[in-house]
């Protein structure tokens, strides 16, 4: 017996050492074939903290209330003085954040009471990844990686809280309290479900089942919990009010009921491609990988079986402090699966994606699957056999899941974002002297950040033919005119130039001096940062910006006039009404100058009126009302509050109006 635990301690070992070094190769060098701009997010934030000296900067955009505290950034900020702002920084955070889960995985495996080649293979299981789809989760992008940290330290500082001594309730007490503030500071409702739910449930169940039988340690737990969350809402609450936040695609709704049966079917594919039993459609069964896909098809579906099976009997039979481990890994993931099956929260059009939301919860079940006490038997029983060939299946499937999970991964990204051509579209750009730019999402972050930094490039979406910034996950110093001066150019696939508007784009003197066509990508190329002639950009305007009458501009009365290639709206005498509103732009707080250039002849009645207007309230924030004009109108107006603005002209109908442009331009910073 001796002789077997030696050979099985070294034999975990050496797999998990295994194990480690391909997870390295994954992070460090692999994973940039599926690296994309969800993933860059964390090096970009870290670079404009470092930039702005905010830990949370003023100008950054959070979506749906979720700030980044304890995330991969954090890692990422003490090396950027050393290292370019590119994938090497995005490496070292995510290796950071491996070690830091595989250890978590270590000290929860201490409350199953087994032995340490039990523990070791059990640290083995997750250091291996399971899956293409649970490695890009987990050490890729490592957004459900950071939860998984939360939830393994969670239970390991709850079990110390109720194990220890009395003089070591207090360290462990401030630890987890620590650690559920930074959880809800970061979003108080995620925390809430993902954290402090599983836990008041499982410590309920615990007292309940002890028939209140040391029911102050479980109380003393529930406070030190409510602490932690209390002390978390409060500063996420400070927090929130000194950032922007925007609302996403978070605003959760019911399904209807009929809807709910087709989400549990899509619910079990997610799961399956977690656990590496996604079959490969159309691929040849009788090869060695068919015959492998075949294998941890069958793995999957054992696993599906025996962890629930695990799961109950650990709550029945199991020790007090692994109880624990399993009430609140059967939590964590039946409430995700409740919400994952009858709330529009997943996006089941890619059931796999959305499965996302559930790695957590499964990594914990086959944590509580791995550190089951093993019983010597010369006739195991089936349940026995079927764990041990699910560990077996996970511990040694490290080089697949990092070397040849393209099968698996196959749905990771967004179209575009695995490619080849991605340093080669670098090379291009510098070699051609473009150093700012824009791009979609899935191009902007990723190019950025695989460049190094050399090459910026910001998000936009198209409206109406024209570019816009994405401000969700970005800076909007990102868009001011005064971040870059030269040249700038504009990245677009194929589809996306097929809704660009070049004419647009050349009414507001934006003519392209280049054109470029690299692969599946049109590059236009411009002498200026574009920022500066595209309403809505800049929403501090520190340099003037400029509305010229054109096609497009928002007109009630009158018409556009072209005169010497000097567009203007002109209202004639007998015409009432807005002859120019908008442009709807979102303006900063502060003290700002908007000088009109309009024209009218002298009446004694009035010709035009000329307001600064908030949308929608039409809260006036400055007028003027003429009797002539022959010379640039100026209104200086105050705002205290980030607000959507427009520059209005009001054609009184006694005499002729003509408008030619209106141009803001920030007097000072507001205090």
């Amino acid at each position: 017996m001796l002789n077997c635990k030696k050979l099985l301690t070294g034999a975990a070992i050496i797999l998990l050492m295994v194990n480690i070094v391909f997870m390295l190769g994954y992070i460090f060098i692999w994973y940039q074939n599926y690296f994309h701009s969800d993933s860059a997010a964390k090096v970009l934030l870290a670079n404009e903290i470092l930039d702005t000296g905010y830990f949370f900067p003023p100008d950054w955009n959070y979506v749906n209330s979720d700030l980044f505290v304890l995330f991969g950034h954090v890692f990422i900020i003490p090396f950027l003085s050393h290292i370019p702002a590119g994938y090497t920084a995005h490496a070292i955070s995510g290796s950071i954040f491996a070690g830091l889960i595989l250890y978590g995985v270590w000290l929860v495996s201490s409350i199953g009471n087994i032995q340490v080649w039990q523990r070791l293979a059990a640290v083995a299981v997750i250091a291996s990844g399971i899956s293409g789809f649970m490695t890009e989760n987990l050490y890729g992008q490592v957004s459900y990686g950071a939860v998984f940290f939360f939830c393994l330290y969670i239970v390991y500082f709850s079990d110390k809280i109720l194990s220890t001594q009395t003089k070591w309730k207090f360290f462990w007490s401030i630890l987890l309290t620590t650690l559920l503030a930074l959880a809800y500071w970061a979003n108080p409702k995620r925390a809430f479900v993902t954290y402090g739910l599983p836990l008041f449930l499982s410590l309920s169940w615990m007292v309940f089942i002890n028939n209140k039988k040391d029911g102050g340690k479980y109380f003393l737990l529930i406070i030190v919990a409510l602490l932690g969350a209390a002390l978390g809402n409060l500063l996420h609450i400070q927090t929130i009010k000194d950032v922007n936040n925007h609302l996403g695609a978070g605003n959760a709704r019911w399904l209807p009921i009929e809807g709910v049966p087709t989400n549990i079917g899509l619910a079990f594919k997610g799961l399956f491609a977690q656990l590496g039993g996604l079959l490969p459609a159309n691929a040849s069964l009788f090869t060695l990988g068919g015959l492998y896909a075949g294998f941890r098809f069958a793995v999957a579906g054992i696993a599906l079986i025996a962890i629930p099976i695990v799961l109950k009997r650990t709550i029945d039979n199991g020790t007090n402090r692994m109880k624990l481990v399993a009430l609140f890994s059967f939590f964590a993931f039946s409430l995700l699966m409740f919400m994952q099956i009858t709330t529009t929260i997943p996006d089941m059009s890619d059931p796999i994606q959305s499965s996302r939301y559930l790695v957590p919860g499964v990594l914990l079940c086959i944590l509580v699957m791995s550190i089951q006490p093993v019983q010597w038997s010369r006739h195991p029983s089936l349940l026995t056999m079927s764990v041990a060939l699910v560990t077996f299946a996970f511990v040694t499937s490290g080089y697949h899941t990092y070397r040849l999970s393209s099968i698996n991964s196959q749905h990771l990204g967004q179209p575009l974002q695995i490619s080849a051509e991605r340093q080669e579209m670098i090379d291009f750009l510098r070699k051609n002297n473009l150093e700012y730019g824009y791009a979609s999402y899935w191009n902007a972050g990723s190019l950025t950040v695989l460049s190094d930094g050399l090459v910026k490039i910001r998000q936009i979406v198209l409206d109406r033919g024209l570019p816009a910034p994405m401000r969700h996950i970005s800076s909007n110093r990102w868009y001011r005119q005064s971040v870059w001066q030269g040249k700038t150019f504009l990245l677009l696939n194929e589809s996306e130039n097929l809704q660009i508007n070049v004419d647009k784009l050349e009414r507001l003197g934006l003519k392209p001096i280049e054109k470029h066509i690299k692969g599946n990508f049109t590059v236009y190329v411009f002498d200026q940062n574009i920022a500066a002639k595209l309403s809505g950009w800049d929403t501090r305007y520190d340099g003037p910006t400029v509305f010229l009458a054109n096609a497009d501009t928002p007109s009630q009365t009158g018409r556009l006039v072209d005169e010497k290639g000097t567009k203007m709206l002109v209202a004639k005498k007998g015409e009432t009404g807005a002859l120019h509103f908008g442009p709807y732009v979102n303006v900063d707080p502060g003290r700002y100058l908007v000088t009109f250039d309009v024209s009218t002849p002298y009446n004694q009645a009035g010709t035009v009126r000329l307001d600064v207007a908030a949308a929608p309230n039409q809260k006036i924030f400055g007028e003027l009302s003429l009797t002539e004009s022959n010379k640039p109108q100026i209104i200086e107006f105050l705002i205290d509050e980030l607000s959507t603005m427009e520059f209005r002209v009001w054609a009184l109908g006694n005499e002729q109006v003509v408008f030619k442009s209106v141009t803001i331009q920030r007097l000072e910073k507001h205090k």
